[in-house]
């Protein structure tokens, strides 16, 4: 079911030309960041429908040197990655050849807020059509069964500009009831969500939304929000560790 799912988005988000993501597709966890940080005026590729399309749908991540630096987002999805693991005493699946290896992707898919990419949120909301686009994801890209499959969702960034939190947009394009409001600091703070009606859902559902957590995110965070996603899992025997998803599959 997964697969087929993963088919027909790729062909919706081909004709849309929406921005797919990077990652394992079979995954249960979804992280969703707000834009792909690639220079305006870059076409951009990895992580494109047409890439997944033209590469088997075997796509992982582009070999990037920036990615050996601790302060790119994706390092701190790795650090959030492993402390999951650490919370559900599972051992990784894959073995690090060095500390800066991005092993999550084995395990998670990743996408973006914003279908347009920019290497920072100024730039990105200086672009013309930056509302707009948001505006067109949210109708063709979120509720999507792809994206409705994933149990656990976590959004980082809480600028209103991209999603709102307290009107509950969140809630709508999630198909999730607020639970609570976590305080970590003044400038970090956890909204936790779950499914409406699971009797309704395939599985119950967890989506998180907190800050953006390239620059200055505490190690709190993370370990509150490792808490959170672990005592879900348990709780409704999810197995975060994916099969691969293949062409075979």
């Amino acid at each position: 079911m997964a697969r087929n799912y993963f088919n027909d988005f790729i062909e919706k988000c081909i004709v849309h030309n929406q921005y797919v993501g990077l990652g394992n597709p079979n995954s249960k966890i979804l992280l969703v960041g707000k834009e792909a940080g690639i220079p305006i005026g870059i076409e951009s590729y990895h992580g494109s429908g047409s890439s997944w399309k033209e590469n088997n749908y075997s796509i992982r991540f582009p070999a990037e040197s920036k990615l050996r630096n601790f302060n790119h987002t994706w390092q701190k999805y790795q650090k959030l990655y492993e402390l999951i693991l650490n919370r559900l005493t599972i051992k990784e699946t894959v073995e690090k050849l060095d500390k800066y290896e991005i092993t999550f992707v084995e395990n998670v898919f990743t996408t973006e807020l914003s279908n347009l990419h920019a290497p920072n949120t100024k730039d990105a909301k200086s672009q013309a059509d930056f509302s707009s686009e948001l505006i067109k994801r949210k109708e063709q890209f979120w509720k999507d069964s792809f994206i409705d499959n994933f149990p656990i969702v976590i959004i980082f960034g809480t600028d209103n500009k991209y999603i709102e939190t307290y009107p509950g947009e969140v809630c709508e394009l999630f198909d999730v009831e607020f639970s609570e409001m976590i305080t970590i600091s003044k400038s970090e703070k956890i909204w936790v969500h779950y499914s409406k009606d699971i009797s309704a859902r395939v599985h119950p559902r967890l989506v998180i939304h907190t800050r953006h957590v390239t620059y200055g995110a505490s190690s709190e965070l993370f370990e509150r929000i490792a808490e959170i996603v672990a005592t879900f899992a348990n709780r409704n025997s999810i197995n975060i560790i994916s099969r691969e998803f293949s062409n075979s599959y």
